[in-house]
């Protein structure tokens, strides 16, 4: 009668869930909201890189004096186009999808079309012809030019923006967030505008978004159909609801009593959130299993390289300077775990690059 029993636990078990629990995630089914326990965060699984993605390439970019440019960049990444902005030293680079450098859109100055300082984020419209610069901040406008970098508009904001993010939406809006810096004149947290530079929606910040200085960040990256978007002065990953004009929290971490917390940025990818905490490594949370783990990513298609890459605009990537890259290759070819296949994948690939060229990218679809 009782191992009759026990079988039956055992079954009952396996069948419904209610062996032991995984206690590094927690979720509230009534907010919604995703809770990863870092200090259970114990284990560490490698992802290979064909899990997450459709395709792969590696982009050569154009070695022309006017396309060289340093490898410390965020891209805009879409299907047929990866726009490069740097620093306030250099106009904002469009390439193609194979890395030929096509035009720069603006210059740095004052004028009609021109920015000041760096760009801080930037959309690129393919159907409607478009790129959607901002600035670093202290402009009230948003820079628009076409495809071949002729400047079209400077579309007119009615408050300061500071370090904004775009979101292109299908139906072609623009929505925009920003660091709500503290000042007499209020701003708003998130707008929706038309493709026509109409306003559609606004959304006002709440009391704890408001910062006093340009010492915090925005982070948003674009990988799912919500704006997903990190505050840093607000611990949490939230979403914004385009069609309600409201904000929902999605994700955060919890460091218990940890006095000293790591510094982290949060995101988001179809499957995953993700913590990156510095100094540690990068935590994937997945959604369905609602399970945290260390995850090294393995670059099945370059010889099992296990390199940090990168997650925006729906695409994985990383630009590398050639050397970095060869150094990369080699120490890869050195472990012992790397095949004698794998070695002989990475050796054609160190024929091809010359520490002279430009800059290198690894570039991958994110499956949806």
């Amino acid at each position: 009668m009782k191992k009759t029993l026990f079988i039956s636990l055992c079954l009952f078990s396996a069948l419904y869930g209610c062996g032991p629990k995984d206690n590094t995630v927690s979720y509230n089914e009534e907010t919604g909201l995703t809770v990863c326990h870092y200090s259970n965060v114990k284990d560490t699984v490698d992802i290979k890189l064909s899990d997450l993605v459709e395709d792969f390439r590696i982009v050569r970019f154009d070695n022309s004096p006017e396309a060289i440019f340093t490898y410390r960049t965020l891209p805009t990444i879409t299907d047929h186009y990866i726009g490069i902005g740097i620093t306030a030293s250099q106009p904002y680079m469009l390439f193609n999808s194979d890395g030929k450098f096509l035009c720069t859109a603006g210059k740095i100055g004052q004028g009609p079309g021109e920015y000041p300082m760096s760009i801080y984020d930037a959309a690129i419209d393919e159907q409607e012809q478009r790129i959607y610069l901002g600035s670093f901040g202290f402009l009230n406008k948003i820079m628009v030019y076409d495809l071949k970098g002729n400047f079209l508009e400077d579309r007119q904001i009615d408050y300061e923006l500071n370090k904004p993010k775009f979101e292109l939406g299908e139906d072609k809006s623009l929505s925009i967030i920003h660091l709500p810096i503290q000042r007499s004149e209020e701003s708003p947290l998130v707008s929706q505008y038309s493709k026509e530079g109409k306003l559609i929606a606004q959304l006002e910040e709440a009391p704890y978004f408001k910062v006093e200085d340009y010492n915090q960040e925005v982070f948003a990256y674009h990988n799912v159909p919500d704006l997903s978007f990190h505050l840093t002065s607000v611990d949490t990953l939230y979403h914004y609801i385009k069609s309600e004009n409201r904000i929902v929290p999605k994700f955060t971490l919890d460091f218990g009593a940890m006095e000293e917390k790591p510094i982290h940025i949060y995101n988001e990818i179809p499957g995953y959130y993700i913590a990156i905490v510095f100094g540690q490594g990068n935590i994937f949370v997945d959604k369905e299993k609602q399970q945290a783990r260390y995850v090294r990513l393995v670059n099945d298609y370059c010889g099992g390289m296990k390199v940090m890459l990168n997650f925006k605009d729906g695409w994985v990537w990383r630009i590398f300077e050639p050397g970095y890259l060869i150094k990369y290759i080699q120490d890869r070819m050195n472990d012992s775990d790397c095949t004698e296949e794998d070695r002989k994948k990475l050796q054609s690939l160190l024929d091809t690059i010359d520490e002279e060229d430009n800059n290198i990218m690894f570039l991958g679809k994110l499956k949806k």
